[in-house]
């Protein structure tokens, strides 16, 4: 088996059907990739759509799998564990891969000249109900949508990461590494595998054509639950660094600077009369920062 997609999915029926349909209608050969479903204990119709959807497509290799400890990088972990890919890629449930994803994939990932890298991530692109990228957001910011778009140019990861809703790595990085840390929060298990792995000079690689739409509720765009998590990835910062006190230390001085300079960018906004998008930027910041002292599950 060339590519395994694993697809994580909990209590999101709504779009698992579709994200399932788009892995089905690729432009690759059904034969050198498999669709592995790993159920994080739903209590929805995501069981009667993954097993209609294996039923109803016997051409696919297509499997269910029920992970009943909660949490995503338990999710993960089985899937990887169950792949039997080369190539292991990861998609949200909401996540909705273009037609040639694997195509491309496939493509970078066979090519001598990027043997050396062992993780790749491409394009993000939020997809909202109303149509349109909230008023609030900013490039600053675009973390908080999971939107990746570092141009039209494949170039490696330096300071930024691939987004969980769209990255792949070769199989051999969890057999030589280690798989993801379910201590973790969401917005914390990816960035700790990759941080692992930059710690041992392995190359990831933005690929733009390997892009996914990924989809973002109305209620993810509320104040509130931006709020939340600022403070999750906050907090998830503190937790993959507990072990290291001067990666600690560093930690918090980056994020009291990065508040800082989002004081100086709110200002600049203010300047310009975009002041949804100052406000937004500090509320980011300040709630990060808040979250880095937060022990107690958010």
């Amino acid at each position: 088996m060339r590519i395994s997609v694993v697809v994580c999915t909990f209590n999101r029926d709504l779009y698992l059907g579709h994200c399932l349909e788009n892995l089905k209608n690729q432009d690759f050969n059904a034969e050198d990739f498999e669709i592995i479903i790993v159920d994080n204990n739903s209590s929805d119709k995501t069981q009667e759509i993954s097993l209609a959807f294996i039923e109803q497509n016997p051409n696919l290799n297509a499997r269910y799998y029920l992970e009943t400890k909660i949490g995503l990088s338990h999710a993960r972990n089985t899937g990887i564990i169950k792949s039997t890919g080369k190539i292991i890629s990861f998609i949200d449930d909401d996540g909705f891969a273009k037609k040639n994803y694997l195509n491309e994939l496939n493509t970078v990932t066979s090519d001598e000249k990027f043997k050396e890298f062992l993780a790749f991530g491409g394009k993000v692109t939020p997809v909202y109900n109303e149509g349109m990228e909230p008023n609030w957001l900013s490039i600053y910011i675009e973390g908080v949508v999971s939107k990746v778009d570092l141009g039209n140019k494949i170039v490696p990861f330096y300071k930024k990461y691939p987004a969980g809703c769209n990255m792949a790595f070769r199989k051999v990085v969890f057999e030589l590494y280690g798989d993801f840390n379910p201590d973790l929060h969401t917005r914390g298990d990816d960035k700790f595998v990759f941080d692992k792995l930059k710690k041992n000079k392995v190359n990831i690689l933005y690929v733009p054509t390997i892009e996914v739409d990924h989809f973002i509720d109305n209620y993810r765009l509320e104040k509130k639950f931006i709020v939340k998590l600022s403070k999750i990835i906050g907090q998830s910062e503190a937790i993959r660094l507990k072990e290291n006190n001067f990666k600690l230390g560093i930690k918090l001085l980056e994020y009291i600077l990065k508040l800082n300079i989002a004081i100086v960018l709110a200002l600049v906004f203010l300047l310009n009369k975009h002041i949804t998008k100052a406000n937004y930027i500090l509320l980011v910041r300040y709630y990060i920062l808040i979250g880095f002292f937060i022990r107690k599950k958010i």
